[in-house]
């Protein structure tokens, strides 16, 4: 038994990791155009960007893995049963169940490993990736300002100026448009100003301001209100503070440790809160943090659950039985997604708990794989 159990798991870890490279390659060129576009206009080394491309690998590896798991397997037993090796097999007295044994742990192994990676390392790595592009745009930004040209990389804001000394720190003739999220405008015109970057310590982006002297600035609050003045000196933030990091901090670079703190803070500051409208916030905010916190638990469940359909789909029956079963996995596959982010979808909203939206999908698959498994054309 320990020899098939090896030959088996040997069987089925060369096509996982060929296509675990694969998927995430795949989801990998989605960002290279972005990453791309930074080394061409800010001169990044090459080794920066490969490190920034180590990274997000690493996070694309839990979204890849419950399919390279799936695909593997079915290349896996397909082999093992063109070549006749699972007759051979099964005339020795092997059971569906000690076939799939080996299978198993080795999915098991992968699913743990996912399961950890999760916790700390992957969160880490997401938030290294995105808080460097952040860093890296906004220390070039000084460089990126040419005279008689207009300036767009600031979200909401255009910038042009006349003339442009120094890379920036002297400037004459200004023109700014502000844009925020409100609808409410700002027209800014001086004669003259500087560009001045602080950075505050090496872990965060620097902060850019612009001094002007000698101006007007006219100001509409979106709803037909104008007010206009004048001044001698104005400081005029270029990064608005939801702009500035510390960085971003999104649900999916929290540590799952955090994200279970923040978790139980949001939960009791929903009980407390009487307003309806913060409360309605409040659960919107709740069911984001939810969803990611049980789409990592999902995850490992996932792996184990596909590579239990590749090992029922992969196995061809034998002569007069040939069906495409193709058909039937791109089938199973489809609705799975399809429910899983619709589910995901109603969630955000309020409209659906998340545990059942995460959840529904992979039971509803358990149920189909189980089904499957019984159906299997050979006895224990």
């Amino acid at each position: 038994m320990k020899v098939f159990n090896r030959y088996l798991a040997a069987n089925f870890i060369g096509p996982f990791f060929i296509s675990t490279i694969f998927f995430v390659v795949f989801l990998l060129t989605f960002q290279l155009f972005r990453v791309m576009r930074i080394v061409i206009s800010k001169g990044v080394e090459i080794g920066v960007i490969l490190e920034l491309l180590g990274h997000i690998a690493l996070s694309f590896v839990p979204m890849a893995t419950p399919l390279s798991v799936l695909f593997a397997m079915l290349y896996a037993l397909n082999k093992l049963s063109e070549d006749s090796e699972i007759i051979a097999m099964r005339s020795f007295g092997l059971s569906k169940g000690k076939l799939l044994m080996p299978f198993f742990w080795s999915s098991l192994g992968v699913a743990l490993t996912v399961f950890f990676l999760n916790q700390n390392i992957i969160p880490a790595s997401k938030t290294y990736f995105k808080n460097s592009i952040i860093k890296l745009t906004s220390a070039g930004m000084i460089n990126d300002i040419r005279p008689e040209s207009f300036y767009h990389d600031i979200p909401g804001i255009t910038l042009f100026a006349e003339k442009v000394e120094e890379g920036g720190k002297r400037m004459e003739n200004i023109f700014i448009h502000s844009e925020s999220k409100d609808g409410s405008e700002k027209l800014i015109s001086a004669k003259s100003g500087s560009l001045v970057r602080i950075l505050e310590n090496e872990d965060v982006p620097p902060t850019l301001r612009l001094y002007l002297k000698d101006g007007n600035i006219l100001k509409s609050d979106g709803k037909g209100e104008l007010e206009k003045g004048l001044f001698y000196e104005y400081d005029f933030p270029l990064f608005e503070e939801s702009i500035k990091p510390g960085f971003i901090n999104k649900d999916n670079m929290k540590t799952t440790r955090d994200l279970r703190r923040f978790i139980r803070y949001k939960s009791n500051e929903l009980k407390k809160e009487k307003n309806q409208a913060k409360k309605d916030s409040l659960l919107t905010r709740l069911y984001k943090a939810k969803l990611e916190y049980w789409t990592r638990i999902n995850t490992p469940f996932q792996i184990l659950l596909f590579a239990l359909l590749g090992f029922c789909y992969g196995i061809k029956r034998g002569r007069g039985k040939e069906r495409n079963y193709g058909v039937v996995i791109m089938a199973l596959l489809v609705f799975n997604y399809a429910l899983f982010f619709y589910g995901i979808s109603l969630s955000k909203k309020g409209h659906m708990a998340p545990e059942v939206a995460i959840f529904l999908p992979t039971a509803l698959l358990f149920l189909w794989g189980m089904r499957a498994f019984k159906r299997l054309d050979w006895l224990d």
